[in-house]
């Protein structure tokens, strides 16, 4: 069920975005990667990072932005612009889910699930997911990322 809400809300995003665009693998197009700093990804992961490596649909569009440490672990940002529809849905389904300890961290905030390896935010109408995978609990690392991210955001 959430993979398939993951994915609706991902569609959705995707239909917003247009097809007549090929996507920029530039990170200076990425909002996300205006949003992620590799300082950001270094802390939150406790090791050196390489990257960004950046996927962008064009400004107001769907972007994506990420940073690998060490094996596997790296963080992640999609940043999605959806209209008032879409993030009335969002908005539903996310107060549904587990949101312990995300007091102050967007509009709505919630963890995708409990092993609070994705973070999802909503501010106005734009929402921003965070992954993170490392070792050991990702939580604060999470946490901490998403906090910045929030608040370079417009």
């Amino acid at each position: 069920m959430r993979r398939t809400v993951c994915f609706v809300l991902t569609l959705l995003a995707t239909l917003t975005v247009g097809s007549a665009q090929a996507p920029s693998k530039s990170p200076a197009d990425s909002p996300a990667c205006s949003l992620l700093t590799k300082e950001d990804a270094a802390a939150a992961l406790g090791e050196a990072v390489t990257g960004p490596e950046a996927t962008s649909m064009g400004k107001g569009q769907a972007s994506a932005c990420e940073y690998e440490g060490s094996g596997l672990h790296r963080v992640h940002l999609d940043v999605m612009p959806f209209d008032a529809a879409t993030a009335g849905v969002y908005k539903s389904m996310c107060l549904k889910k587990n949101r312990d300890g995300l007091t102050g961290l967007g509009d709505v905030t919630c963890w995708y699930n409990e092993k609070h390896g994705e973070l999802q935010v909503l501010k106005g109408l734009t929402m921003y997911s965070v992954r993170l995978t490392k070792s050991g609990d990702p939580t604060e690392a999470i946490k901490g990322v998403a906090r910045k991210v929030y608040e370079r955001a417009k």
